[in-house]
């Protein structure tokens, strides 16, 4: 039987009540604003289902080609979004029946883990995160090619390598460039707007959600002091969530959408394996 260290127990125990609590905010929200039920029901399913994946992750201990395994099927996944049918010239998710998954949403927590978890010594990592920021920008996806971008400077910025400067430099182009590129979608009440529309039902529910969102990043972080996994998916997260801040991006975790709770679910789930308890 595998036992997971102190500290790991901890950081998903923290997460998993975090987690419930923003989505209970956002969902709450929804019922009481009249929002049906099919745009809330996912967040429940995908908590459930993410958190009975957490206990099969956490059972492995991942080596170096599994970790590139799950960056590289990552970017596959991300790459497959572009063929697939837009919206006004956006292309950020993929149908599976009635339900449109946010791709990156859905894999970047458990790649951001993967790349660093590789770190700069290998040579994939710095070549993958350059072309995954680059398809975020073709998507486009502001939040989300800035997020990553942001990201991978936990790993490559230590290494003080030639390459690692490359990497840095042409991550970081890539993710202005996706700021310049047009998003002509409005915002939707329930998914980007979330956070006003829960302070119009009551102030409390706001601030449960705010409370919730600031916490999950400086959990992480603390789980381990000085981990440049831990650092990546923080500095990952603490982008998603101010994101919304700075234009109609959709809010992890309150809104609308099963794609960021199993997301999140699963990079938390990865940096929990590999230690053990003595």
């Amino acid at each position: 039987m595998v036992f997971l260290a102190r500290s790991d127990r901890r950081l998903l125990a923290a997460f998993a009540a975090l987690s419930l609590a923003a989505i209970a905010s956002g969902v709450l929200t929804m019922v009481l604003t009249g929002i049906p039920a099919l745009r809330w029901i996912p967040n429940i399913a995908a908590w459930l289902v993410g958190g009975v994946a957490t206990i099969a992750i956490v059972r492995t201990t991942p080596g170096p080609g599994i970790w590139l395994a799950i960056a590289c099927l990552g970017a596959l996944l991300l790459a497959v979004t572009l063929t697939a049918p837009g919206q006004m010239g956006v292309h950020r998710w993929i149908a599976i029946g009635p339900v449109n998954v946010n791709i990156a949403a859905l894999v970047l927590p458990a790649v951001v883990v993967a790349l660093a978890k590789l770190g700069p010594a290998h040579r994939a990592p710095p070549i993958l995160a350059t072309g995954l920021v680059a398809i975020l920008a073709l998507q486009p996806d502001a939040s989300q090619a800035i997020a990553l971008a942001l990201a991978c400077l936990a790993w490559l910025l230590p290494a003080r390598t030639p390459s690692g400067w490359a990497a840095i430099g042409s991550i970081g182009g890539l993710a202005g460039l996706s700021i310049m590129q047009p998003d002509p979608l409005l915002p939707v009440p329930e998914v980007e707007q979330i956070i006003q529309l829960a302070g119009s039902v009551h102030i409390v529910l706001a601030a449960v959600a705010l409370m919730a969102l600031i916490g999950l990043p400086m959990l992480v972080r603390r789980s381990r002091p000085g981990d440049a996994a831990a650092n990546s998916l923080a500095i990952y997260m603490a982008a998603i969530i101010m994101a919304p801040l700075f234009g109609w991006f959709p809010v992890p975790l309150v809104g609308a959408g099963m794609s960021f709770v199993l997301g999140l679910w699963l990079g938390v789930a990865l940096l929990a394996t590999g230690q053990r308890a003595a």
